[in-house]
């Protein structure tokens, strides 16, 4: 191997690259819109909001029919039950589980379309 030269080898400047993981947000409260039932003759008629925020516990209702306010204030200020598919009937309490409270509210029996019906619970993301 007489004609070959001898290669030096280069010390390649590697650059490090940080990976920098975006932080997954956190959900800061939710709402959950309410109606009153008119379908199938007409159109739901959109009645209050309903947040609840993560950071203080609290809950804020928002009512926009007057006429409907009393009604509904008598249904949020308790517990909810929802039906299993066992065919039994779940208990959550808004003051032990508030959050497991307000995202059951769509599918629970005081929201059940006599007259109200809850519309599913939106999750709010804040920087």
């Amino acid at each position: 191997m007489a004609g070959k030269k001898a290669s030096t080898a280069k010390a390649k400047a590697t650059k490090k690259v940080e990976v920098v993981e975006e932080p997954t947000p956190e959900v800061a409260s939710y709402i959950v819109p309410m109606f009153f039932k008119r379908e199938p003759m007409e159109k739901d008629i959109h009645v209050a909001d309903l947040l609840f925020h993560r950071t203080s516990n609290s809950f804020d209702f928002q009512p926009y029919a007057p006429n409907h306010e009393a009604h509904i204030e008598m249904i949020i200020a308790g517990d909810i039950s929802i039906n299993e598919a066992s065919g039994q009937i779940k208990m959550i309490s808004k003051t032990e589980s508030p959050e497991a409270w307000i995202v059951g509210l769509t599918k629970s029996r005081e929201f059940s379309g006599n007259p109200f019906i809850a519309g599913e619970a939106q999750e709010i993301y804040e920087a």
